[in-house]
């Protein structure tokens, strides 16, 4: 079984030639190659061995499942090279960037640390799940499953943050962390993951959950379905009741027919109607800055229906899209918004000098604050989304219904005059749907127009 990888293309590169390959060895890596970089061959060894404890236990498994385990990896500048020698076999089949076999991984050179380093561990865990389990699915599990394990920040750039975590990884005294969302172009330079899902939504054509899983088993060095891959395998590792049935289905790896698929799908199909949903609001928010733990909606096939009755909502400026934990049938409701928040300023790039943050930050009530945007909204404004509960006969992604109905006057940074005020609006909805709210920002990096460094709310009531 073999398994290829392929990400965006880069610039030439501009390492120097090794007179002679040159071999750096670790614990579960020996890397030859090409490439007289002793830094970065000494970084991707260091990076490879840090990760398989990570991989271990996303998977579950005990820490000395991987004890005996090693490949050879080759990173090759001068692929001709390699095959002359016969580190490089003329059995395999072209492949653009990197391939693994349960053996051994080969890996072209990049021209980006960041892109070396993503190769050689999505070409890992194609290799070690080869090992582990005979084989990793078909491509839409395979890939996906790659691409989140090798998803990672930056060594030099990654910050402890205990926000970050996400529940799926054990606690490790190792700096270097696996399935880590990079939270800037700087942190991966070239990684085009985020740029396809922005041109794909701009214009309409995001896949449907559905459509991904189709996915065929040869995926031709199509680089934009590796984001989708990647995109689900995120989704349905982060959240509870898919989670497991996700991690269960590796150990079915040696199995990529569509029988892998339909097993997986029975698994989860009490909560395909959410989970579909979930999909588009998952797609709507992926961009840098994206946090897994602090977007996650809570909407379940399981949610009752609306009562008739008055519900109150505290809406969390920190947090994503807030459910009001039922459906709505078709008609119109009722809401009156009131409360204040604050919104950390995009200007605040000295986190360290605290008086100098408190001065910048925003006070915001529903209508938001004009003076910044995110895509075409107010910074601080509560925004609406009614999301239809997808039917069988839905074949295609609907786009969402975002509303920003309260329009009231705005305040600025000190204005302790408005916390009492509220505002009313009526939206309608036409058929049975979730009610979403969210106060609008923009993710940005830690400390700069951050969501997470929010504080406070507004205050949401519902009626018929």
């Amino acid at each position: 079984m073999v398994a290829a990888c392929v990400l965006l293309l880069v610039s030439p590169s501009v390492s120097v030639h090794a007179a002679e390959p040159v071999v750096r060895e670790g614990v579960h890596l020996r890397l030859t190659s090409d490439v007289n970089d002793a830094a970065l061959l000494a970084d991707l060894v260091d990076s490879f061995d840090a990760a398989v404890p990570q991989w271990l236990a996303f998977w579950g498994l005990p820490t000395n499942a991987a004890d005996n385990w090693k490949v050879d990896g080759y990173l090759m500048r001068d692929a001709d090279a390699f095959r002359r020698s016969g580190a490089l076999p003329d059995t395999l089949p072209p492949f653009e960037n990197g391939f693994a076999t349960p053996t051994a991984i080969w890996v072209h050179y990049q021209s980006t640390d960041y892109y070396n380093r993503h190769l050689i561990l999505h070409e890992g865990v194609h290799a070690l799940s080869f090992t582990l389990f005979g084989g990793s699915g078909p491509s839409w599990y395979s890939e996906g499953t790659a691409e989140l394990l090798a998803t990672h920040r930056d060594r030099q750039r990654a910050e402890r943050d205990p926000r970050q975590a996400n529940g799926l990884l054990a606690q490790s005294a190792q700096e270097f962390r696996i399935n880590e969302l990079p939270q800037s172009v700087d942190d991966s330079p070239m990684w085009g993951r985020y740029r396809v899902v922005a041109e794909r939504r701009q214009a309409g054509e995001l896949p449907t959950l559905a459509s991904v899983l189709k996915l065929p088993t040869e995926l031709n060095g199509d680089v934009e379905t590796y984001t989708w891959c990647w995109a689900a395998a995120m989704m349905l590792t982060a959240y509870d009741d898919t989670r497991e049935a996700y991690l269960h289905a590796a150990r079915q790896g040696r199995d990529a027919s569509p029988a892998f698929t339909t097993q997986f799908y029975r698994d989860i199909s009490h909560q395909w109607p959410a989970l579909r949903a979930r999909w588009l609001l998952w797609l709507n928010d992926l961009e840098f800055g994206f946090d897994r733990a602090r977007y996650r909606v809570g909407l379940s096939t399981d949610d009752p229906k609306y009562d008739g009755r008055n519900h109150s909502l505290n809406i969390d400026a920190a947090r994503g899209w807030q459910s009001a934990g039922c459906w709505f049938p078709a008609g119109t409701l009722q809401l009156r918004a009131g409360g204040q928040c604050v919104i950390v300023a995009k200007e605040n790039l000295q986190p360290s000098a605290e008086e100098a943050i408190a001065a910048r930050d925003w006070l915001s009530t529903p209508a938001g604050i004009t003076v910044h945007h995110h895509r075409g909204y107010p910074i601080g404004q509560l925004q609406v989304c009614v999301l239809p509960i997808p039917s069988a006969q839905d074949k295609k992604m609907a786009e969402l219904d975002i509303q920003a109905p309260f329009f009231s006057r705005i305040v600025s940074a000190g204005d302790e005059s408005t916390g009492s005020v509220a505002d009313v609006a009526t939206i309608q909805i036409n058929s049975p749907s979730w009610v979403l709210f969210r106060i609008n920002d923009a993710p940005g990096e830690r400390g700069r127009y951050q969501r997470a460094d929010n504080r406070g709310g507004y205050q949401v009531e519902i009626a018929r």
